[in-house]
């Protein structure tokens, strides 16, 4: 029988635990040194706080920094000067052990140590429990990253209460806004964090909020590799699944890269549209390839298609369709149909009998119609297709009459130039290192393009 067969847990414990096992990995020390390295303190009565500490490795690390400077200080000092917050109880209690050690060490008396960590880290949430005024000189740490889609919602909830909408999608970016707004006039913010606040458009409205007061001192990539450890209790084996960055926030008068809704990115710390000259969505049409809903419905094989009228099936393909860079034959096909008209029976049977495998997204009030429409979609006109994940860009040349689907990203001249020599710019060696330097990165040497990136890619280098 399970401790916890005896005492149930109450539902914010419950959220409280999923939360921490979504997020508890924590920084190694060489990535803590050095963002502690990059920040005025200790000095004077400048205080520091870790608005998140896990199992404290960023609160040992600050304290020993502060013993061996000022060997004398007073417990209150102390207490003033470094302070802790931890939601979730065993992690807390890591914490407080980390610091009372380190204490005991320097030579307090053990219960004059553990009662200090008790009072230095503070098993509270930040986000709703912590300051609400300008209190703090250094923010330094490792606050979670989380979706909202990802969040109990009992803690989805408080936060959505407490928190301005912008900062409401990611834990990380409640965690950004909520340091900005107790951060001092000249106080700083020293995280590690995952790299897409910088340059999702989803986080425009937080980089400008931070903006108005902060810009960006430093800011580094990490390896995820050994910037972070995992709790003893967690399955290790695999890199956290984040591209994270070092990064210090200071005012904006004396910070090196402002910040504002324009993205920043990390690889080239600039924006995309700062580059003088021609961007590909001047030149091109770019566009996202529909998705189709769940395969062998509204994209069927070669034996399916064989039953169906062909005047109502377009030759589809997708990335596996693509070796060595060469579009193979089509084997799949697209079945076309418009919301006016109900295709005939047997494309109609056909969608019948298959629709209940259909994602539920996917499904519309037409029954007929695939989960995104393209039957006004030109397909007279070659194209080039970009996969949208890619570890390098290779645009393939596709024929007309073909229909690329699944979200990849086709590309279709304008009258100013040619496709052949849209083709060649974007397989240029400046082509692929811009979008290396500006791309989303994903696992394994991957990055994500889109359609606004490519539209913004400067053609003249």
């Amino acid at each position: 029988m399970q401790m916890n067969d005896l005492f149930p847990l109450t539902e914010r414990e419950e959220a409280i635990n999923a939360l921490h096992y979504a997020t508890a990995i924590y920084t190694a020390a060489p990535v803590v040194d050095d963002l502690l390295d990059a920040v005025d303190w200790p000095r004077g009565n400048r205080r520091l706080v870790d608005p998140s500490c896990g199992d404290g490795i960023f609160l040992g690390r600050a304290l020993a920094r502060l013993l061996r400077e000022r060997p004398e200080v007073r417990e209150d000092e102390l207490l003033d000067v470094l302070q802790g917050w931890e939601l979730h109880p065993s992690a807390a209690q890591q914490s407080r052990a980390r610091v009372a050690e380190l204490l005991e060490d320097h030579g307090w008396e053990p219960g004059k140590a553990m009662a200090a960590s008790e009072r230095m880290v503070r098993q509270a949430d930040f986000l709703t429990a912590g300051p609400t005024e300008p209190y703090c000189h250094v923010l330094a740490g490792n606050p979670p990253y989380l979706r909202y889609t990802n969040l109990h919602q009992l803690l989805r909830a408080e936060y959505q209460a407490t928190l301005p909408a912008y900062a409401c999608s990611d834990l990380l970016h409640s965690f950004l806004d909520r340091c900005a707004s107790v951060l001092l006039p000249d106080g700083e913010i020293a995280l590690v964090t995952a790299d897409r606040w910088l340059f999702n458009v989803g986080a425009a409205k937080l980089r400008e909020s931070l903006g108005n007061s902060l810009g960006i001192h430093r800011l580094e990539r990490l390896d995820p590799s050994s910037a972070f450890y995992r709790p003893k209790d967690r399955r290790a084996g695999s890199p956290p699944r984040i591209h994270p960055v070092s990064v210090v926030l200071r005012p904006s008068a004396v910070a090196s890269i402002p910040l504002s809704a324009a993205p920043v990115f990390p690889d080239k710390q600039g924006q995309p549209c700062q580059q003088p000259g021609i961007t590909l969505g001047e030149i091109a049409k770019v566009t996202l390839a529909p998705w189709l809903g769940t395969n062998g419905i509204f994209v069927v094989d070669e034996a399916t298609a064989a039953g169906l009228p062909v005047e109502h099936l377009v030759p589809a393909i997708d990335t596996d369709d693509i070796r060595d860079g060469q579009l193979q034959t089509p084997t799949r096909y697209a079945i076309r149909t418009t919301p006016d008209c109900p295709p005939p029976p047997a494309i109609m049977a056909h969608l019948e009998a298959n629709m209940h495998r259909m994602a539920k997204r996917g499904l519309r009030k037409i029954p007929w119609l695939p989960p995104e429409s393209w039957h006004k979609r030109n397909l007279d006109e070659p194209i080039l297709l970009v996969p949208r994940i890619a570890r390098s860009l290779r645009p393939v040349r596709v024929p007309s009459g073909i229909l690329p689907v699944n979200h990849n990203l086709s590309i279709v001249a304008a009258d100013r130039v040619t496709l052949e020599e849209i083709e060649a710019m974007l397989s240029s060696r400046e082509a692929n290192e811009w979008m290396q330097a500006h791309a989303a990165r994903l696992e394994s040497g991957f990055f994500s393009l889109t359609t606004t990136l490519l539209r913004q890619m400067p053609v003249r280098f």
